[in-house]
């Protein structure tokens, strides 16, 4: 382990984005919603 540099996380809305199993692209708009919420690794600085 012993990693120099911190991570943490944020979360990020989004209209649509690319499975990354199947490669299909889901829209939140076919789920009934305007985005999803994802979380997103992010270095501190």
């Amino acid at each position: 382990m012993g990693k120099s540099s911190e991570v943490e996380y944020v979360t990020i809305f989004v209209r649509s984005f690319r499975h990354p199993k199947t490669g299909q692209i889901i829209r939140a708009s076919s789920f009934g919603k305007k985005a999803f919420p994802i979380k997103v690794r992010v270095k501190k600085s």
